[in-house]
């Protein structure tokens, strides 16, 4: 009491004397004796998402309908995602995020899409997100994240890309590095993810272990440089039956056989392990005001005798983003039959998979603030490893997407 009474008088002095300079501070002091206003729950929660509304119209010439003619679906589907951020204190956040999903009988791990069927039967939810994210430092330059849950994918990856599929969010553990060095940009990314756990059986779970390193120069404003590799070391596949959401299991393009390791002679198995090396790079300049980006993918994997490489290239011109902005891009992919995972691949690229190789070219128009129209086409070719049974893929996607 004795304080605010000397701090009241204070005041009541200088505003007699129209000290204009102490009276600021006398009046600062004031303030800062009152109770900090407290900060809501709310404060710290931040919540995003999008839906997507999709037409489609796919030729499959390796499928016969009814009529034994071929195969061509045409469906409108939706795709629904939130997801909560909540900051726990300065250098923990806890994610969780919800997907729609066909649902049957699981949640597949690389479509969120819902069709538009069934009479108009309610559809399915799934937990698409679930992880911690600890920062032991950051700044704008230099970052250091260990993340433990269901996690977006921590790898550096393109829209169009040879070894992940946009929606594939993997589960277990992951590091994310990045440091500045003058112009550059290094980062290190590393990846334990679950594949299948086996109960009862010692050394028989399916998992990657992935490592990641890149680096980013910016040559001017204008003009940078990203180059890269990666190794992704999946263990316990050659032998164990396929994993999959839907029952039977699909192989995605990969080799099989009769599963001999994990106590099935019948069921279908991986024929081959996998310990893919990706190499990547891309361009990105300024043309006229215009940005163009200019990209290359190879992916090899050694433990394959043949069938086991896979090439992408590609350019995109633009960038949708602000309100009428647009971007057009065009991509060239060859992905042969083991030469990575199948199950974690583009699941609209040849219908999902491996064994196939093809173009890809895409319009965008930016309406309005978080706004999007786009238009997607799919030229594939299916089973390349056998020419005999090659078929010919095509699909379109027109979209209309909206953030918030």
């Amino acid at each position: 009491m004795k304080q605010v009474r000397t701090i009241a008088a204070g005041v009541l002095v200088m505003a007699s004397i129209g000290g204009s300079g102490l009276a600021q501070t006398t009046t600062s002091q004031t303030v800062a004796l009152q109770p900090a206003i407290p900060v809501s729950w709310a404060d710290s929660i931040t919540i995003k998402g999008d839906l997507r509304y999709r037409y489609e119209s796919i030729k499959d010439d390796s499928k016969l309908d009814a009529n034994k003619e071929t195969f061509t679906r045409q469906r409108d589907r939706f795709r629904a995602r939130i997801s909560a951020e909540a900051k726990c204190n300065d250098n923990l956040k806890a994610v969780v995020g919800l997907t729609t999903d066909e649902g049957t009988p699981g949640g597949d791990p690389i479509s969120g899409n819902q069709t538009l069927t069934g009479g108009g039967t309610k559809k399915s939810i799934f937990v698409d997100l679930a992880y911690l994210d600890y920062n032991f430092f950051g700044d704008n330059a230099n970052e250091l994240h260990a993340i433990a849950g269901k996690m977006k994918n921590p790898f550096i990856t393109y829209n169009d890309d040879l070894v992940w599929d946009p929606d594939l969010t993997p589960e277990g553990l992951a590091l994310k590095g990045q440091a500045g060095i003058g112009p550059a940009t290094l980062f290190v990314n590393g990846g334990y993810f679950w594949i299948q756990e086996r109960s009862g059986a010692i050394n028989t779970d399916s998992k990657m272990l992935g490592a990641q390193v890149a680096a980013k120069v910016e040559f001017m404003p204008e003009l940078a440089l990203t180059v890269g590799a990666a190794y992704n070391n999946y263990q316990n596949i050659q032998g164990f039956d396929l994993v999959d959401y839907v029952t039977p299991a699909g192989s995605y393009g990969n080799s099989t056989m009769n599963g001999t390791v994990s106590g099935s002679t019948t069921n279908k198995a991986w024929k081959s392990e996998f310990t893919p090396i990706v190499i990547f790079g891309q361009i990105d300049a300024f043309v006229l005001g215009t940005p163009i980006a200019v990209f290359a993918q190879s992916v090899n994997n050694n433990k394959a005798d043949t069938n086991n490489k896979g090439l992408l290239y590609g350019v995109a011109i633009g960038k949708a983003k602000n309100p009428q902005t647009w971007e057009i891009g065009y991509s060239h992919m060859k992905l042969e039959k083991d030469s990575t995972l199948g199950m974690w691949t583009d699941s609209d690229r040849i219908g999902g998979g491996t064994d196939g190789q093809g173009h890809k070219v895409y319009g965008k128009y930016q309406i309005a603030k978080n706004l999007q129209l786009a238009a997607t086409y799919f030229m594939d070719d299916k089973v390349i490893s056998d020419p005999a049974k090659t078929k010919d893929y095509k699909r379109l996607q027109l979209d209309l997407v909206a953030t918030f």
